[in-house]
């Protein structure tokens, strides 16, 4: 506990510098937009955190960048003086993105190991790496760069929001806090479900109860309706974001493509029971329509009560 402590200091005080860093250069880029102010900021925190990863051997260090970093910028974004978007708008968004946030961060400090700790993704695709500039490719642009130029994608629309002039609240925004607010429990259900069943877990079986009776990976059917969330706040303050939503589409890409398809490919080949979870449950989406084979055996023998149960298994 001491140690991981010790690291969890070390960390906060990489953040703090990292984001001193961001401070100088917003002052630096006065001269551009905001939402291109925005991205110089992501892409230099991003080269600075990597550089951390690289002094302590652990790209581990980009993990807590998803949750600390988008808020970090939304501040900043705000505050400038720059900005027109909506008062109210504004302090409706940072608050479903601080939700978010703090779920996240929680999330991954309570199963963060320390620095003996890196994710098996980063391990796995390092280790495929045949020379050092395959392994710069991968550990800077794969591993760091790409998932921010997502983020800021996915990012965009809450700037938009924020810079520029729009509508008054309304509906719209009332909906996209609601979505945000389902998103994000829909998260932190999920993650406690996960949690209680690894602390349980005595041998290698497939979680399905719960939420992940409905969906291989609730919590990234979460992930993806927040951001979507994000993009129906920009809607509301304008139309005119309405191709903001390509933002929401690569964010699903990332998810979709890289990790649920990387994370299910190594679950066939440690659990016997995988195989007929990914076969009956959807990969992401929830769906509350899939029926135990408990509940269509009750519901056989409700209608046709005379029918033998066991013939009914097979």
């Amino acid at each position: 506990m001491k140690t991981k402590l010790l690291h969890l200091s070390v960390i906060t005080l990489g953040y703090v510098a990292c984001i001193y860093s961001m401070q100088l250069t917003w002052e630096l880029s006065s001269n551009f937009s905001l939402p291109l102010k925005v991205f110089i900021c992501h892409v230099e925190a991003t080269v600075f955190i990597y550089f951390l990863s690289v002094i302590f051997n652990n790209s581990s260090w980009y993990d807590a960048f998803w949750s600390v970093i988008p808020v970090v910028l939304a501040v900043m974004c705000w505050s400038d003086l720059a900005a027109a978007g909506n008062t109210q708008r504004a302090l409706l968004m940072h608050a479903c993105l601080l939700f978010w946030a703090i779920r996240l961060t929680y999330n991954w400090m309570r199963s963060w190991d320390g620095f003996s700790h890196e994710d098996w993704r980063y391990v796995m695709m390092k280790a495929k790496t045949k020379n050092k500039f395959e392994y710069f490719i991968v550990d800077f642009g794969s591993i760091h760069l790409i998932p921010t130029i997502c983020v800021y994608l996915a990012l965009l629309p809450m700037i938009f929001a924020l810079a520029y002039p729009g509508n008054g609240l309304n509906m719209l925004d009332i909906v996209a806090a609601l979505l945000s607010v389902i998103a994000v429990i829909i998260q932190i259900i999920s993650d406690q479900q996960m949690y209680n069943f690894r602390n349980n877990m005595t041998e290698s079986k497939t979680m399905q109860t719960g939420l992940w009776f409905y969906s291989r990976h609730p919590n990234y059917f979460g992930e993806i309706l927040f951001w979507f969330s994000l993009f129906v706040f920009a809607v509301a303050s304008s139309m005119s974001f309405a191709w903001l939503l390509i933002g929401c589409i690569v964010m699903y890409a990332l998810i979709a493509i890289a990790s649920v398809s990387m994370m299910d490919k190594r679950s066939l080949n440690r659990r016997a029971d995988f195989k007929d979870y990914m076969e009956s449950t959807p990969a992401i989406f929830i769906n509350f329509f899939k029926k135990s084979s408990a509940v269509f055996l009750f519901q056989l023998t409700f209608k046709f009560p005379n029918i033998n149960k066991v013939d009914l298994t097979f």
